[in-house]
This record gives structure tokens, C-alpha cells and sequence, in this order.
């Protein structure tokens, strides 16, 4: 009995144990199975937030390395802007320093000049990319675009309210341009702009420091400056420079008559007209009241003179001032021919100049045919007198007094293409003024025919030659006395006054033979019209070895033809 009832017992016991066992081990079964979870769901979010972290690292280690780019790129501009004052390098470098910070595959930029935009400075392809950013001369809509598959931008360059230009950065439209890239361009662009404006104030301010606020010439001490550099590079490298100093005629009486804003004016018509003359390394300074200086490198003493003959002459002949004409005269040194130091070359070319306004005024002359006796009244020396009775033969016979002046400068380029000395060129200059001073012997009503002379006319015409020869004699100029009486012989024997031929011509005298004659046959005659230039060469080529010197005709020939010799030919 107690074992019938025991065994249920055992049965129960037994199923207890077991269901207790399975509870235990449901229960810390699942117990690991969530200790596992956890620990995946930790590692999880470790992962996660180490992810989260390597990726805000990247951003910031990109912020950062955007933030360097943006400091290179306001740290390289500062240095565009400090180390150069010249415009043309600050927008070449202020521009690449853009371009970088854009990253952009192109860019340009342009100003804008007289209404129109220029190309200043380019970077990467431009060439490729200029057609997608034609920008022209119609306004140009600024900001962010895409076009042709490539994101645009324009930036003004503007700054203290002036229109400098723009600039134009170029990549492809997979990077469209952030606001946070755009304000950065827009503070490199304002800062370039700040330098180029700054670049253009101090030339502005340097220019008229060195500028003469009338006339918008050099000033004296430019000039000064100038002529300083230049002698110092002559010392070193043994090369050649001249000034020309230049006084107009009676100005006084100019500023007396007209007032002194006629004279102004004055002023600064001559130097417009003065500047369009000249070589852009020569230099022309206002250096006071009406004395001009010309600053001329790399030229010798005889090209000056030629130089300032064509000034002189130039403003001779233009209309400067309504009811008056207006001369100037011009005195010319040389260094190192006259001297090499800046006082002493200076004052050489003021004697000059001192020399030509006692010896009649509008004339040029250089230092080495001057001697000045402080002591002489003005206007009281044979030259002077011999270059009055000229200028007053050439207006009875011509109506104009550039006759002679004329003869003598085509004398002197001929001379000296023909390989003559300094002194030989600055006598046959004189000669060439003096050539016609001999027609003071001939009749005035012979000298104003307006018609073909007779040939009793053309025996008194024969004498002035030897007259004129006379009178250089007697004012003890004996080389030019002799040139100019020979200066109508022909070469085959048939000329005057004594019939020489050939090599009994001096040369000189050949040389001015073939100057009068050029003159002659392309200026305008009371009683003929001159012929073209052209035409002046075939007639002195045709009658080469007969009237005149071939050697001679071919040198005129040869600077006429490589456009060497300034035609003067005079024309009603």
C-alpha cells in the first residue's frame, strides 16, 4: 500500500524536478540570449557612432583643409596686394590666386576700358571655355549659372564706386557653387579689386607728380630725372644721347596781346602737336613758362638736330593761334660730343638756344657752331643780319621764308647718309640756310615775277652765287662762301658761275645743288605748282650725270625711298 502510494509521489517529484530543471534552464537560456543581444546591440552602437564619429572627423579634417584653402588663398591675395604696385601682375596673380581658391578649370578676367571689356589675365583652359562665357559689350547678368553643362560664375570687380571689370570662374555643373564658396569669392574678388583701385591711385598720384598740370607734359624735375638715368647710362655703356631746349618767339608779347589764356592755350597745343612727333622713349618737358626740353637717347647730335628742325618747322606751319603765327627756336647738345655731365650738357644747349633767338629767331641750332660774348647787344651780329636779308629774299620770291630752312635740311640728312663729319654737317647747314643770300644783288622785280624769266633776266639772276659768296667771305665764313658760290654748277661742265665740272665741284656744293632742287620742284612757285614727290625722283634721276651728282641723287633716292627724309615741300 505505502509503496502503491509512494510511486505517485516519486512520479510528481520526478516531474517537478524536471519542469524545475527546464524552468532553469529557460530561464538562464534566455537570460544569454539576451546578455547576447545586448552585447551585439552595444557593438552595434559602437560601430555605429565610431562611423559617426570618423565621418564628422572627415568633415571637419575637409572644413579644415577648406578653412587652410580660404586662409592660402586671403593669405596669397595680402601678398598680390603688398608686393606689387603695378596693375598688369596684381590681376595676373590676384586672378590665379582666384582660380585656385575656386577650383576652377578656367577663369578670366576682364576691364573695362573706354565702354568695352578687355582681357586682362586668363587661367586653365580659357580658350576652350570662352565660348560658354562670351561676355562681350552687352551688361552682364552677375551671379551663379549652368550652362553647357558647366557651372559659371561672375563676379564684379568693383571698388570706392569705380567699374574695373569682372571676373569669370568656370567648372563643370557636378559642383555647383555653395553660397559658402560664393561669399569667399566674393571677399577675394573685393580685395583684388581694393588693389587694382590702389594700383591705379598711386600711377594717378605719381603721374602728376612727375606731369605739368597745364599742358599734361613731363615736368622739370622728370625731365631732370630723366636726363640723369640716361647720362648715367651713356657713362656705362658708351652710347649717345642730346636734349634739345626749345623757347617760344615772343610769347611775352603773345600773353600781352591775346591775354594769358590765349598764351595757355598756346602751350598746350604745342605740346599735342610736339608729342605726336616724337619716338616713344623720347621725353618732352614743359620746364617752365614757354621753355620746353626734349630728352632724346640713343641719338647723336645731327639726328637731334634734324629732330628739332622738324618740330620747329612743324609748328612753323600750323595755325596754333588764330591771327599770329607762333615760332619757336631750339638749341641742341649732345654728351658725350659737348659734354657729360647734366649742368654743363645743359647749359651747352642753352647757349644754343641763346644763339638762335639773337640770330633771328624760329631756328634751331646746336652747341659745337655757337660762341656766345655776353657782351654783344642782341640782334648786333653778322649772322644775325645774314639770316634776316635770307628770310626776307625767300618771302619776296616765295611768299614764305621755310625755303632756305628747307634746302638746309635736306642738305644735312644727305650729308650725313653720305657718311659726312659732325663739323662738315653743321657747316653745310649753315650754308644751306646762306645758299640764297646772294639774291639780295638781284632785282626785286626779277625775284617777284610770277612768270618765266628772260634771258637778260636769267644773267642778273647768274650773279647771286657770287654775291653771295662775297658777302660769307667778308663775314668770315670761307668754306660756305665757296660752297655757295658752286652750288649751281652742273656736273657736265653747263652750270655757273664757273663752268666746274665733276670733282671740281665740292661736295658740298652738289649736296646743295640736289637739296635746292628737290625743294624747288616740290613746293609751290608764285608762277608754278610743285609735283609730287615722285615726280621730283624721276627728274632728278633722269638728269643723274648730266646736272647732277649721281652719287648724291641716289642718296636722296635711297632716304626718300625708305621713308628716311621728312618732305617739306611748301604748298599755297
Amino acid at each position: 500500500m505505502i509503496t502503491v502510494l509512494a510511486f505517485p509521489g516519486i512520479l510528481v517529484g520526478l516531474w517537478l524536478d524536471r519542469a524545475l530543471t527546464t524552468t532553469a534552464e529557460l530561464y538562464f537560456g534566455g537570460l544569454g540570449v539576451a546578455v547576447l543581444a545586448a552585447t551585439f546591440g552595444r557593438q552595434a552602437f559602437m560601430l555605429v557612432e565610431h562611423r559617426r564619429a570618423a565621418l564628422r572627423e572627415r568633415r571637419l579634417r575637409a572644413e579644415a583643409v577648406r578653412r587652410n584653402d580660404d586662409l592660402e588663398a586671403l593669405t596669397g591675395l595680402a601678398t598680390t596686394m603688398t608686393q606689387s604696385l603695378e596693375e598688369a601682375p596684381i590681376l595676373e596673380r590676384g586672378l590665379g590666386v582666384v582660380h585656385l581658391a575656386a577650383r576652377a578649370v578656367s577663369s578670366a578676367l576682364h576691364t573695362v576700358e573706354d565702354g568695352s571689356r578687355t582681357l586682362r589675365a586668363a587661367a586653365g583652359d580659357w580658350r576652350a571655355e570662352r565660348p560658354w562665357t562670351t561676355v562681350g559689350c552687352s551688361p552682364v547678368r552677375f551671379g551663379a549659372e549652368r550652362r553647357g553643362r558647366r557651372a559659371i560664375v561672375r563676379l564684379p570687380l568693383a571698388a570706392r564706386g569705380h567699374d574695373i571689370g569682372l571676373v569669370t570662374l568656370v567648372r563643370d555643373e557636378s559642383e555647383e557653387f555653395t553660397e559658402a564658396e560664393l561669399g569667399l569669392l566674393r571677399l577675394l574678388v573685393d580685395q583684388l579689386a581694393i588693389a587694382v583701385q590702389n594700383a591705379r591711385d598711386y600711377l594717378e598720384k605719381l603721374d602728376q607728380a612727375i606731369r605739368d598740370p597745364l599742358t599734361g607734359l613731363y615736368n622739370r624735375r622728370f625731365f631732370s630725372e630723366s636726363l640723369d638715368k640716361e647720362l648715367h647710362r651713356t657713362e656705362r655703356y658708351g652710347s649717345q644721347i642730346s636734349i634739345a631746349l626749345f623757347d617760344i618767339d615772343d610769347f611775352k608779347a603773345i600773353n600781352d596781346t591775346y591775354g594769358h589764356s590765349a598764351g595757355d592755350d598756346v602751350l598746350r597745343r604745342i605740346g599735342t602737336l610736339v608729342s605726336a612727333l616724337l619716338r616713344p622713349t623720347d621725353s618732352f618737358a614743359r620746364l617752365g613758362g614757354e621753355e620746353f626740353g626734349l630728352l632724346l637717347p640713343e641719338t647723336s647730335q645731327l639726328d637731334a638736330l634734324l629732330v628739332a628742325e622738324r618740330i620747329r618747322t612743324a609748328i612753323a606751319r600750323s595755325t596754333i593761334l588764330h591771327g599770329r603765327p607762333v615760332t619757336i627756336s631750339g638749341g641742341v647738345s649732345s654728351c658725350p660730343t659737348d659734354a657729360t655731365v647734366q649742368d654743363d650738357l645743359v647749359d651747352r644747349a642753352d647757349a644754343a638756344l641763346y644763339w638762335a633767338k639773337r640770330n633771328g629767331k624760329n631756328l634751331c641750332s646746336i652747341a659745337g657752331e655757337v660762341v656766345i660774348d655776353p657782351d654783344e647787344p642782341a640782334g648786333d651780329t653778322m649772322i644775325s643780319h645774314l639770316h634776316a636779308l635770307v628770310s626776307t629774299i625767300d618771302a619776296r620770291q616765295l611768299q614764305t621764308k621755310d625755303h632756305s630752312e628747307n634746302v638746309a635740311a635736306y642738305a644735312v640728312a644727305i650729308g650725313q647718309a653720305m657718311g659726312l663729319d659732325g663739323e662738315r654737317i653743321v657747316r653745310l647747314r649753315r650754308a644751306g640756310f646762306l645758299h640764297d643770300i646772294g639774291k639780295v644783288a638781284v632785282s626785286r622785280r626779277i625775284l617777284e615775277k610770277p612768270a618765266s624769266l628772260t634771258a637778260e633776266e636769267w644773267t642778273e639772276m647768274k650773279i647771286h652765287p657770287v654775291a653771295g659768296a662775297t658777302m660769307l667771305l667778308h663775314s668770315g665764313l670761307g668754306d660756305e662762301a665757296l660752297w655757295v658760290r658752286h652750288h649751281h654748277e652742273r656736273i657736265d661742265g653747263g652750270g655757273y658761275p664757273d663752268r666746274l665740272s665733276g670733282a671740281q665741284i665740292p661736295l658740298e656744293s652738289r649736296i646743295l645743288f640736289v637739296a635746292d632742287s628737290f625743294e624747288a620742284m616740290t613746293s609751290d612757285r608764285p608762277y608754278k605748282r610743285g609735283i609730287s614727290v615722285g615726280d621730283a625722283v624721276q627728274e632728278l634721276r633722269r638728269c643723274a650725270g648730266s646736272q647732277f651728282d649721281p652719287p648724291v641723287v641716289d642718296t636722296l633716292v635711297g632716304l626718300v625711298d625708305s621713308d628716311q627724309l621728312t618732305i617739306l615741300a611748301l604748298h599755297q
